[in-house]
């Protein structure tokens, strides 16, 4: 007996469509504790087999009375039965979305096959593992990029329905196809990006010292400008605190707001004058209306819509935004504001041996030598000082004297290069065309939204592999004749551009 008539959708219409509607929900809401466990193992290098599900702040193994998803959770309420410390809501959140995704793809798909949408569950459960990975690490493992695109080929040479194909072999060359244009797109955008904004200019105070260590570069603080911290509409900047340190006391989990004359932490107004000394570790910055709310301040949508709209056009102007990344370390006193960066280790710098630092030197020191006004480049290879050459593992301190440093940065990295491959060994080259328009536009309203909600900045890191997960997930859930609209208009320019030959027919007879 073969696969297909175990999977004969005559075979499962014997059974109400409801009831596998409720089995695809709850088989969903199990896989989305699996793939919790994804979540947090995988980027540490961890087994997602062994030991069993436990309690990472106790390590208590859970038993399976106490492992029901969405249910437990719930009846816990979000914390650990044995220490109860807090379970982060995105166990519950992942557990649910699985879940909806697993129904969708039984009502949208499995009338025409039950094996057609388990296969689209199981794209759609590594898209979510993929989005909380990048969203937290901006990492995306092997076992889903690379193993994805292994698991993509075999379904498509299993099942040619995936491509609309008759035969498996036709159906194995689509896979393929769409693999390689998946990945050579964004390889092809990944060195363009390179070339265009493979630099990230660091301005730092006049005279600047800044630390090079075996392992990391050591920026010092730098003064922030008021101007560029304060919303308009409030005249206060606000964000949420993961840990606040005042002369006399230390204050955990707080929103916190800084004006020129008050200082507002949780429930408590200071005065900004007798607060001399204010440590803050941020965890994310309140929105215009957030923060107008906490200094108590009345703005209407409308006010809120003029202030992002000069926001937007300051940005376009290129007037340039102090950028505050979520964790930023920041200090105050009863008159200033500085940004302490932490150590930024050469890992996150260095992606290959061309990347490089480079900065014009009031001084340089190291156990060698001593230069004063020279150009100084540093790469994983050679450390260049002047016309002195070096190699950068026998240098294990530096200090340098700048105004300025050039960093080199990725706009992405070869794991969306490789997941975009995997999309398109499951959903062809149709499908990661649209995956990259949709993900581009989507990057860049959020993102600009980001920076004009100051949340952001221009330059800043964000990750790419969830809009290419949202924008794979819409495709799916795409209605069919407007996928097949698509595929004829992207034929049209085919055909406009290179004189491909057209189909002999366009959808539904246009």
């Amino acid at each position: 007996m073969g696969i297909e008539p175990i999977f004969d959708s005559r075979n499962w219409a014997a059974v109400p469509f409801h009831f596998w509607s409720l089995l695809f929900f709850v088989l969903g809401c199990m896989w989305g504790s699996f793939l919790n466990v994804c979540i947090y193992r995988m980027p540490l290098g961890q087994s997602v087999v062994t030991p069993p599900s436990h309690c990472p702040h106790c390590n208590h193994s859970i038993p399976w009375y106490l492992n029901i998803p969405l249910v437990t959770w719930l009846y816990l309420r979000g914390k650990c039965k044995n220490c109860g410390a807090p379970i982060s809501v995105r166990y519950f959140l992942v557990e649910l979305l699985t879940g909806i995704t697993f129904l969708g793809c039984w009502l949208m798909f499995g009338d025409r096959s039950a094996l057609l949408a388990l296969i689209y569950c199981l794209l759609l459960a590594g898209l979510i593992v993929a989005t909380f990975i990048d969203f937290e690490h901006f990492i995306i493992p092997d076992e889903i990029t690379i193993g994805g695109i292994v698991v993509g080929i075999l379904c498509s040479f299993a099942v040619p329905m995936l491509h609309g194909a008759q035969s498996p072999a036709a159906s194995m060359k689509e896979s393929f196809l769409g693999a390689l244009v998946g990945g050579g797109l964004i390889y092809g955008i990944l060195r363009g990006g390179k070339i265009l904004f493979g630099k990230l200019n660091l301005d730092l105070d006049p005279c600047s010292r800044v630390v090079f260590t075996e392992t990391a570069l050591l920026v010092p603080p730098k003064r922030l400008l008021w101007e560029q911290l304060l919303q308009r509409t409030s005249g206060c900047f606000a964000f949420h605190a993961e840990k606040v340190e005042l002369a006399d006391r230390c204050l955990r989990d707080i929103v916190v707001g800084i004006s020129h004359e008050k200082v507002f932490l949780g429930d408590d107004t200071l005065d900004r004058a007798a607060t001399p000394h204010l440590e803050a570790v941020v965890d994310r910055y309140l929105s215009p209306h957030e923060t107008a709310r906490l200094a108590g301040v009345r703005v209407t949508p409308l006010q809120l819509f003029a202030d992002w709209i000069r926001s937007l056009f300051d940005l376009l102007r290129g007037r340039r935004k102090t950028h505050l990344p979520p964790g930023a370390h920041l200090v105050f006193d009863s008159a200033d504001a500085w940004f302490c960066p932490d150590q930024i280790p050469f890992e996150d710098l260095f992606y290959r041996k061309s990347d490089a630092i480079r900065c014009e030197a009031r001084l340089v020191k190291t156990q060698f030598d001593v230069w004063s006004d020279v150009t100084l480049r540093l790469s994983p290879a050679e450390l260049k000082i002047g016309e002195s050459s070096y190699n950068p593992e026998t240098v294990p301190h530096m200090e340098v004297v700048t105004d300025k440093m050039t960093l080199p940065r990725e706009a992405m990295g070869l794991g969306d290069v490789k997941f975009m491959a995997a999309i398109g060994a499951f959903l062809g080259w149709q499908a990661v065309v649209f995956s990259l328009m949709a993900s581009s536009l989507l990057g860049a309203v959020v993102g600009v939204t980001l920076i004009a909600l100051k949340r952001g900045a221009l330059g800043s890191r964000l990750p790419y592999g969830p809009y290419i997960a949202v924008a794979a997930a819409l495709w799916i859930f795409l209605p069919a004749y407007l996928q097949e609209a698509w595929i004829w208009n992207l034929r049209m320019a085919g055909y406009l551009l290179f004189r491909i030959p057209l189909p002999e027919s366009s959808p539904h007879g246009m």
